[in-house]
């Protein structure tokens, strides 16, 4: 069984039932064995996300309710600063990938190594992680 993070991307697909991708990140969650995680970063993505797409609060809150009951929630630590610095400092990253790179250090400072996602651009390049595609 592996420990598997997933990206905010799987949870805004899996909510958004109109997603061409809701489908598939369901899928996902019904058929893993993995022990599946997400992050306090994803989570602040996730409502960032939903408020600009103007997607009802009240529905909002009752995924993010759905996702406290089911996946475990890692959270920043002194351990993922020190990861984050070094992470910054190899990969120089731009704009939104510091974002990205931030949910990286997250993921190892808590000992995961591998991130679902669909939209493997946004973790291509990252040594320290393996991607799983989900699309």
């Amino acid at each position: 069984m592996s420990k598997i993070l997933l990206d905010t991307n799987i949870l805004l697909y899996a909510f958004d039932k109109s997603s061409k991708y809701h489908k598939k990140s369901i899928e996902f969650f019904e058929n893993t064995q993995d022990k599946v995680y997400i992050s306090t970063k994803n989570i602040s993505e996730f409502f960032s996300v939903c408020s600009k797409l103007n997607f009802n609060l009240s529905k909002t809150l009752g995924f993010y309710e759905d996702i406290k009951a089911n996946f475990t929630i890692l959270t920043p630590c002194d351990n993922s600063l020190i990861k984050f610095e070094s992470l910054i400092k190899k990969y120089n990253p731009r704009g939104n990938r510091v974002y990205d790179i931030e949910i990286v250090s997250i993921m190892l400072a808590n000992g995961l190594k591998i991130i679902a996602t669909a939209n493997i651009v946004d973790f291509e390049g990252i040594d320290e992680i393996e991607i799983i595609k989900i699309n």
